[in-house]
């Protein structure tokens, strides 16, 4: 079993290259969606989260105001760390369950699906690491498209983040995702083929 550890930018094309992956076969163990799991009702997360910003980002019924937890987290660091000490080491122990189980059941290809991949240092879970990039005015546009944030909010969250191109530098393979889906799609396509053993390996850039 190989596994891939994929990462990049906000808003850099990552999601849609995990789901080109899945569609070739490939396993996705999503770190967002496991947060999302951590800190949906009942979520694990909850009880720490509560503790430690308090009632002001939870809804009257107990369910956690996301807006008024990331209006809080963008706009202040230390708040964000904190979140990130609570929820990270439950995404990571989820990752490696995840990984167990595939590995378990004979899967070939799993892909870690992680935005901090190496903020939270789960590249050591994976065999080789994928960075996506885009363009920075590309993320700052896509940002605003599919969350109606304004510019000063989406250079925000993309500053929040390790810088793209450091990643890039950490990463085996680096992949440009601002260009026609189907390229794009070949793109990925190559990759998956090198990875099943029809390819040739080692880093590769492209562009």
């Amino acid at each position: 079993m190989k596994i891939i550890g994929l990462t990049g930018g906000i808003a850099c094309g990552k999601t849609t290259v995990a789901g080109m992956l899945s569609k070739l076969g490939a396993v996705i163990l999503d770190a967002d969606a496991i947060s999302r799991e951590l800190t949906a009702p009942g979520g694990d997360a909850l009880p720490a989260i509560r503790e430690a910003f308090g009632s002001d980002v939870f809804l009257p019924d107990g369910t956690l105001n996301r807006a008024a937890l990331a209006a809080q987290v963008f706009s202040d660091e230390d708040k964000l760390l904190t979140l990130n000490r609570i929820t990270h080491p439950m995404i990571l122990d989820r990752l490696a369950g995840g990984i167990a189980t595939c590995r378990e059941s004979g899967v070939p290809i799993v892909v870690l699906d992680v935005p901090l991949l190496f903020e939270v240092h789960a590249d050591a879970l994976a065999d080789l690491t994928v960075c996506v990039t885009a363009p920075r005015e590309v993320q700052i546009d896509r940002l605003y498209t599919r969350s109606g944030l304004s510019r000063e909010q989406a250079i925000r969250r993309i500053e929040s983040q390790m810088p793209v191109a450091q990643k890039a530098a950490l990463s085996d393979v680096v992949l440009d995702t601002h260009k026609p889906l189907d390229e794009l799609e070949q793109d990925v396509q190559k990759l998956y083929d090198t990875w099943m053993g029809n390819g040739p390996s080692g880093r590769k850039e492209i562009p």
